[in-house]
């Protein structure tokens, strides 16, 4: 069969070979919206769950679960980045004022005159290439950056609709192209690697959201400076294994027990932990990855951490994708193979 398959290719290689060529020039005019694309899969796996509620109603249901995902992961990173970016001008706009305070505030520490100027010297080349970054980042390229970020944001937002709704016809239609003898083996492929893949991003947007959304209450109960910002931190952080809200906690802590003392600070990381952490890490995120996902949390924490470091915004989601594909394949060629062993050696 496999034969007759290989011949089939070679006589319809006039045909394939035009196919691939427009599917390759496809994907090249398709590269720049390829975070929006890698997006808006990623919200159709998290908004899945909720489409399947409404199953009488596809339309109803897909446009429901993409709003539900896609708005509070919106109102956290847009207004998180524009308190960053106010912070970020206040810096440049009142470096010696910082570098008065943080002279004080060294100098109370009693350190040799040596490591004193060192610092000084240290923290204020710092502020100087701050002021130096920001000031040199060109109009028309930071509007043009900004410009194709909402092309892939809207881009996300119709690919997360339309998988939802018409997700099972596009997975349908690439069986037809299959030999009838290789359908079985596809669907116990793609049934592991949807599994996989739905534990990671189910998992890691779910705990994030909530994260994200319990920080900006406890932020601004506490008074924290700038909570929206932090919370798209925790938000960010909150989708890796291992990094969580520990990022944003401890450094505000520290921050506190300066600036406060000893007793808010104890009270502020408790108060955090308690509900900050442990919902999202120790009870949602377990349950939903090891529920659907079988991958060890390390090889999802360096795929995240990898593909954000080489390919952006795509990569962060696109790299633990593939790693669950890689996964999936080598547990379903496994379990064939163990299978085939327990035939031939029953005993």
């Amino acid at each position: 069969m496999d034969s007759d398959f290989k011949s089939q290719i070679l006589d319809n290689a006039w045909l394939i070979l035009p196919i691939m060529l427009v599917f390759i020039l496809i994907l090249y005019f398709l590269f720049p919206l390829l975070d929006g694309i890698v997006l808006g899969v990623v919200f159709a796996y998290v908004g899945r769950p909720i489409k399947n509620l409404s199953k009488k109603r596809r339309r109803i249901g897909a446009l429901v679960a993409t709003i539900c995902i896609i708005l509070p992961i919106t109102l956290i990173i847009t207004l998180g980045t524009v308190e960053i970016i106010s912070q970020l001008n206040w810096v440049v706009q009142h470096q010696s004022e910082i570098l008065r305070r943080a002279s004080i505030f060294v100098g109370e520490i009693e350190i040799p005159p040596a490591i004193y100027d060192e610092l000084t010297g240290s923290l204020q080349n710092v502020m100087e290439i701050i002021a130096r970054v920001v000031t040199s980042v060109p109009v028309f390229s930071y509007g043009m950056s900004m410009a194709l970020m909402a092309l892939n944001f809207l881009a996300s937002v119709f690919v997360c609709y339309f998988l939802l709704l018409d997700g099972n016809r596009l997975a349908a239609c690439c069986t037809t192209i299959l030999p009838a003898t290789k359908v079985a083996a596809y669907r116990r492929y793609c049934n592991r690697v949807d599994s996989i893949l739905s534990g990671i991003f189910i998992g890691s947007i779910y705990t994030a959201i909530l994260g994200g959304v319990i920080s900006i209450i406890v932020f601004c109960a506490f008074d924290v400076p700038k909570p929206f910002a932090l919370a798209s931190i925790v938000f960010v952080s909150g989708m890796v294994p291992v990094l969580t809200a520990w990022l944003v906690i401890v450094p505000i802590t520290v921050y506190r027990y300066f600036s406060l003392g000893i007793l808010d600070a104890s009270i502020f990381f408790i108060v955090s932990s308690l509900l900050i952490y442990l919902p999202s890490e120790l009870i949602i995120r377990p349950y939903l990855v090891s529920a659907k996902s079988t991958i060890h949390p390390l090889l999802v924490m360096l795929s995240f951490v990898g593909g954000a470091l080489v390919a952006g915004i795509g990569g962060f989601f696109l790299a633990p994708a593939l790693m669950g594909i890689l996964v999936g394949a080598y547990q379903v060629h496994k379990e064939e193979r163990d299978g085939k062993k327990m035939i031939k050696n029953p005993d």
